[in-house]
């Protein structure tokens, strides 16, 4: 049996019509005079597919403004920011929010140290008393240079990130220095050797860092320089004290007088 003509577009309206009007399959096929077969293959070429189902959202238009406005003091990272607004969402996804705003970037806090016109002049005058051939062939072959390194157990000096507003000034930091929370390390160096890397203890104190000298720097310097050498070290109030400034008279230890 072969087949019939087409079906055409105004039998498909009027097949469409029936169907919201509530007729079945086989009456439409009576009244069009179709076969109920042809009249479901319009049908069911009428039907949309079904809406794919949008996954809702993890922020709220509220919570997005607070994380905006948080971001844009410059206080918190995006992790912070999901703690104290207490969203649902990933840090991933506040990191993402973020960087769609126009005015907002991440940026590396500037590092600078608190130095007024006279520390930069007097620094200046040092350097320039330091730097003639006469001073690198005698004095500088004689000093030996020590410090503290401050290891910090929430990340390292001088690594500070944070949502910055472009719309305002970047923001800096203060260099710390003997702050808690920390493992720090002493150890001295010149042209001929190294000494021992001492791990201190606790927040220093003046006669901490006596202990240290006596102990670990007066030994390397006389075993290496024998009684010819010039001792540096920087301006922290424990190196500076009346009470270490007294000891290196005592042990007639010359000190390097530095720029403030």
């Amino acid at each position: 049996m072969g087949r019939g003509p087409s079906i055409t577009d105004e039998e498909k309206g009027r097949i469409r019509g029936l169907h919201e009007a509530g007729w079945g399959v086989r009456e439409i096929a009576r009244s069009v005079k179709r076969s109920p077969d042809g009249v479901s293959y319009v049908l069911r070429a009428t039907k949309k597919p079904p809406a794919k189902a949008r996954r809702p959202k993890s922020l709220t238009d509220r919570q997005i403004r607070q994380i905006v406005r948080g971001a844009v003091t410059g206080d918190y990272s995006a992790s912070a920011l999901k703690a104290k607004y207490g969203v649902a969402c990933s840090v991933r996804t506040i990191q993402r929010l973020l960087a769609k705003v126009d005015f907002l970037v991440y940026s590396k806090m500037d590092r600078a140290l608190p130095l007024t016109k006279e520390h930069k002049e007097a620094r200046l005058e040092f350097a320039e008393g330091l730097s003639s051939a006469a001073q690198k062939q005698v004095v500088w072959p004689l000093i030996i240079f020590s410090d503290e390194k401050k290891f910090n157990l929430d990340g390292p000096d001088g690594y500070k990130h944070y949502w910055r507003d472009i719309r305002r000034p970047p923001r800096r930091y203060r260099s710390r220095q003997n702050g808690g929370g920390s493992l720090m390390v002493w150890g001295a160096f010149g042209v001929k050797g190294k000494s021992e890397l001492v791990v201190l203890e606790g927040r220093q104190k003046s006669s901490d860092y006596i202990y240290t000298i006596s102990e670990k720097m007066l030994p390397f310097a006389h075993a290496k320089y024998g009684t010819d050498y010039v001792f540096m070290q920087d301006n922290a109030s424990v190196h500076a004290s009346y009470e270490t400034m007294d000891f290196f008279k005592e042990e007639g230890v010359t000190v390097l007088e530095l720029a403030c």
